[in-house]
């Protein structure tokens, strides 16, 4: 253990630094809930299901955030695999501590960007993909996560019939999205709604932290929508 905490900022950083941030090294604290190591995660690439012991159905969540989400989904659906995607340290030890609390052995969090997707993720390896209030990029919408660059990278992970589950507080987000996806010849939309809290799906919704807090905060409508692949 010692020998991994003092090699460990060589995974994030190109030279040692004076500080690090604490939580860092509380990322040693839960292995069976968080991978920091690119060469582990790259290793898992098509063998997924070997990590949780199960060939269960395997769910993605880019932008996990802390992890509200996961540890709602790892509850109510212990038939699935549920893996979220996470840059910051606290947020990953935040995570990986209410999944363990609850008992879930059906949630894991990768500190990976979702640029790198293709590299970690097999084809045809995913059977959905959550993506959760990302940065609308209003001034540099080439920035966004979701564009049809993002789609070509679904087209490899996502199974046919596999699932696209978006969630955004901006309005032209999700006009463009479902925009975007009529433009497609792989893809349809399947439902959607621009006030997800007051729609019939409002009851099985499970909040993220950034979505609880907006709505104590602000009156404003959530927007929801569900793609199919369907080629």
């Amino acid at each position: 253990m010692e020998d991994l905490r003092e090699n460990l900022w060589s995974h994030f950083f190109k030279s040692p630094r004076k500080n690090y941030n604490p939580y860092m090294f509380r990322l040693l604290d839960y292995p069976e809930y968080i991978i920091y190591d690119k060469k582990i995660m790259d290793s898992y690439k098509g063998k997924w299901h070997e990590f949780f012991g199960n060939d269960n159905p395997i769910y993605l969540e880019i932008g996990s955030g802390s992890g509200n989400f996961a540890q709602g989904m790892a509850k109510r659906y212990p038939e699935r695999n549920h893996m979220g995607l996470e840059l910051r340290f606290k947020r990953l030890v935040l995570s990986a501590n209410k999944v363990k609390r609850d008992g879930s052995t059906n949630a894991l969090f990768l500190r990976r960007r979702g640029e790198e997707i293709l590299e970690f993720v097999a084809e045809n390896e995913v059977d959905g993909i959550y993506v959760n209030f990302p940065d609308p990029w209003e001034e540099n919408e080439k920035n966004r996560v979701v564009q049809e660059s993002f789609f070509k990278t679904l087209d490899v992970i996502l199974k046919k019939g596999g699932m696209f589950y978006f969630k955004t507080d901006h309005d032209k987000y999700y006009q463009d999205v479902i925009d975007l996806v009529e433009s497609l010849d792989g893809y349809r939309v399947v439902y959607h709604t621009a006030d997800l809290h007051k729609s019939e799906k409002a009851a099985d919704n499970i909040k993220t932290e950034f979505e609880q807090l907006f709505l104590c905060k602000h009156n404003k409508n959530i927007n929801y929508i569900e793609i199919e692949k369907i080629k």
